[in-house]
């Protein structure tokens, strides 16, 4: 940071500026240099600026508003208050610094000197020994009692973004021992350290100030009174905080938000059962911008809050009938009402005041969701044929006969999932899997969130289960999402209990590529793409990777971007999909042992509830059946590196290869895997198998742009492209490989043989495309014979008929 950054810090204490400092006049020699060190003051949000505190009636607002400062429509009143009115009895600093960490980094941020401290009194000055240089770093860390993390000697890039995810819910803001475990930081970006043990800035101003730190975390207290007759609070779900806190933020350079929607976020559950009350807790900093939209507290709403933006949602259950639910949602942010920002070193407190009428439900209010489900299956006459993907809009609504699957347009029996069926029981329930959220970590659950752990009927539904013609699985989806994926499973067992006996995935999605027609569409809500560059008369493929929440035909525009065209991946042979990578780290190598956290990473999943985590597993056992596998839709078999996670003959032709479309195929209806010489036109000429052929390529900076973009009808500019991205793959058991760097999509032709002990070296047909990150150049380029069948790898989808 400039000396300003010094100016701002320093409250209290005396500054001096000596134009006259002199400039280091070399670097590497060591200086004796004298710190002050203290601690900032917490910045109380409410004093930022001298305007009236955000309400449900600010002034921007155009309708009309009541002697009690509530609008006629508006369900609830909604303000940021001083945040000294909950400071009684409270510890806002620690007692002293502890663990202080001292690094000194070259403009680089390679690593030049450092030092620690067990415990430092506040206010003390330590003199220690830095490296006299220019355009130099500082950083300083009081880890916090008990926190043994440290910076190190390394390079600054690689620690900087990670302190710990621990504080989120550990650290109670009204103790002060656990206010001494509270990190608190400092980084001056680009400053001097001068011969004579002075800190001058980059201008040559020498500085002789106390350096104060900031704590990390924002302070949110939440008080609310209750006063709405037939409903009782039950739950107050603080949504879209991110799940650690960082060392030195690194801002998107485009809108100078933090952190990256690709990080990890959570949510904090309160249950709660008062009409009032207030709660508090330690968040990180979620910067995530402002909207002009947001004229005023009713126009703070998912349509205008920017895309992982916090918030809290005050749920409310009918005293009669717990289905139902009044959902209230409260956009977090600063004083005006088009601030959706939450800084570190802040304390924000709200009170929210709900008074509205139980009779005359807020109806206008676009804050308040009034939840009184209906099962999925009434009124829903939408029949589609059944394949294991269905594609449906957000909101949409479908139902499909289970033990049918759907082949050339045409309904056959699914004989395996028959024969599956205990005799006189067949499907009994149906269930929510899993889902995702819209983006990542934040945004609302695609499918929607059931009705209870026991009851999904909201969302999933079946009728006449035992009846092999006239059973219906109906599906709902949640309206106003971006869309995603979800599992939806059906069981041997009443309420979800017994063994799985098939599962669909749910794709929610508005792109909607007609399955007939031959030739290429550039509407990128129906595009798909006719392969003609030295191919014969091969049918349209859709523009995108299976599942995936975005397809492109270029370098997509940012991180998150290139994120949502990864989609899933699938074993080949198998229908189920797994997560893929979703991260803008390629250095993202080692898969924890334990699955039942979240993954840093990988996209994650959520249960019905749409707030818990999905738990994922690997098993290493021998090779398993496809009931086995099919039982248990979210485990990847991955027995030893010789075998196949199938070793039945089936599994050779479980794909279809040149015959028709299988049961195990993963696509849509109307769709299914290419098989691998669709993907000819993508090269020069025709290529070899296990042979590296030169690719029509329309990029080159590889690297940069995570993926290929590559022509498809011929060499020449002018013909249209699709980009393919490098997502990695999840390689053997504890390794996710080559983010960033390399795509392997799989192909559905069959595969020669297997062996006597499932050996399949020689096995599954894909797509190879490789990169060597260092220098930026294709390594592989081919259509590769030897992928291991127990490898989950992307799929392209190509129209089953024309």
């Amino acid at each position: 940071m400039a000396v300003t950054t010094f100016l701002i810090l320093a409250t209290g204490c005396d500054d001096r500026f000596d134009s006259r400092g002199r400039h280091p006049s070399g670097e590497g020699k060591m200086v004796d240099v004298t710190l002050d060190i203290g601690l900032a003051d917490e910045a109380d949000s409410y004093d930022l600026s001298g305007t009236p505190g955000m309400s449900g009636t600010a002034s921007t607002s155009s309708t009309s508003s009541t002697k009690t400062g509530m609008d006629h429509e508006s369900a609830f009143d909604f303000r940021l208050v001083p945040s000294q009115q909950t400071k009684a009895g409270t510890f806002y600093q620690p007692d002293a610094l502890y663990n202080l960490e001292i690094r000194q980094y070259n403009s680089s941020n390679g690593h030049l000197r450092g030092a620690t401290f067990e415990k430092i009194d506040l206010g003390t000055k330590i003199t220690l020994a830095l490296q006299e240089a220019t355009r130099c770093q500082l950083v300083l860390v009081a880890w916090g009692a008990g926190n043994n993390r440290r910076l190190g000697t390394g390079a600054l890039d690689a620690v900087k973004d990670t302190i710990g995810s621990y504080l989120i819910k550990d650290l109670d803001p009204a103790n002060q021992q656990d206010m001494n475990k509270m990190p608190y930081v400092l980084h001056l970006k680009d400053v001097n350290v001068s011969s004579d043990g002075r800190i001058y800035s980059k201008d040559g101003e020498a500085v002789d100030v106390r350096l104060r730190l900031q704590r990390l975390a924002a302070r949110l207290t939440f008080t609310w009174d209750y006063k709405v007759d037939g409903y009782t609070p039950q739950q107050i779900l603080i949504h879209s905080i991110p799940t650690q806190y960082k060392v030195v933020a690194s801002p998107d350079k485009k809108d100078n938000t933090y952190p990256s929607l690709l990080d990890q976020f959570t949510t904090i559950q309160y249950l709660n059962s008062t009409t009032a009350g207030s709660y508090s807790c330690w968040i990180p900093a979620n910067v995530r911008g402002s909207n002009p939209a947001a004229t005023s507290q009713l126009y703070r709403i998912k349509s205008n809050a920017p895309t992982g933006s916090s918030y809290i949602r005050f749920i409310a259950v009918n005293n009669t009938d717990a289905k139902k639910k009044l959902d209230y949602r409260i956009y977090l942010g600063g004083k005006e009402t088009t601030d959706f920002n939450l800084y570190g070193n802040h304390d924000y407190a709200y009170e929210a005041a709900f008074k509205h009428s139980s009779t005359n439900l807020p109806v206008n209010d676009l804050r308040v969701t009034i939840v009184d489900p209906i099962p999925a299956s009434q009124d829903n006459n939408n029949f589609v044929p059944t394949a294991n993907c269905f594609m449906v809009a957000p909101g949409g609504a479908f139902c499909f006969n289970p033990y049918k699957y759907t082949v050339n347009g045409s309904p056959v029996d699914n004989t395996l999932l028959k024969g599956w069926c205990p005799e006189g029981t067949k499907i009994q329930s149906v269930k929510v899997l899993w889902q995702t959220l819209e983006n990542g970590d934040v945004g609302d659950p695609v499918l929607g969130t059931a009705n209870s752990s026991a009851d999904h009927t909201n969302i999933v539904d079946l009728t006449d289960g035992a009846n092999f013609d006239k059973a219906r699985i109906y599906c709902c989806v949640a309206p106003n999402t971006t869309g995603g994926s979800g599992v939806i499973a059906a069981y041997d067992g009443a309420n979800g209990t017994g063994n799985i006996l098939w599962s669909w995935h749910v794709w929610v999605t508005e792109y909607s590529p007609n399955p007939t027609g031959n030739e290429s569409v550039d509407d990128p809500l129906k595009r798909k793409q006719k392969y003609t560059n030295r191919t014969a008369d091969q049918l349209p493929m859709m523009d995108r990777n299976l599942g995936a929440m975005a397809g492109y035909t270029e370098t997509p525009p940012s991180a998150l971007e290139k994120s949502k065209t990864h989609g899933f991946h699938y074993q080949w042979g198998r229908k189920d999909l797994f997560p893929s990578s979703y991260t803008s780290d390629p250095s993202i190598t080692e898969i924890p042992a334990d699955l039942s956290k979240p993954t840093r990473g990988l996209l994650n999943l959520y249960q019905p509830d749409g707030i818990s985590y999905y738990k994922r597993d690997i098993s290493t056992s021998n090779p398993v059946s496809f009931q086995e596998a099919y039982r248990h839709p979210a485990i990847l078999y991955k027995p030893a590196r010789s075998t196949g996670w199938n070793t039945l003959d089936a599994l050779r032709t479980a794909w279809g290869g040149d015959a028709d479309k299988t049961v195990h195929d993963p696509c849509p209806v109307g769709w299914r895997v290419t098989k691998i010489n669709d993907y000819n036109a993508l090269f020069q000429s025709d290529p070899g198998i296990n042979t590296n052929t030169p690719l029509n390529l329309a990029n080159s900076n590889f690297s940069a742009d995570g993926g290929t973009v590559v022509r498809f009808e011929s060499n020449e500019k002018g013909s249209r492209t699709t980009y393919i991205r490098f997502t990695g793959y999840w390689n053997g058991t504890t390794t996710y490989s080559v983010i960033g760097s390399a795509t392997l999509l799989w192909c559905r032709d069959n595969v020669n043989s297997l062996g006597t002990d499932g050996n399949n070296r020689d096995a599954g047909r894909l797509l190879e495309i490789r990169i060597n990150k260092n220098t930026n150049q294709l390594t592989t380029n081919a259509l590769t014979y030897t992928g291991w069948l127990k490898e989950a790898l992307p799929v392209r989808c190509i129209q089953e008929q024309k």
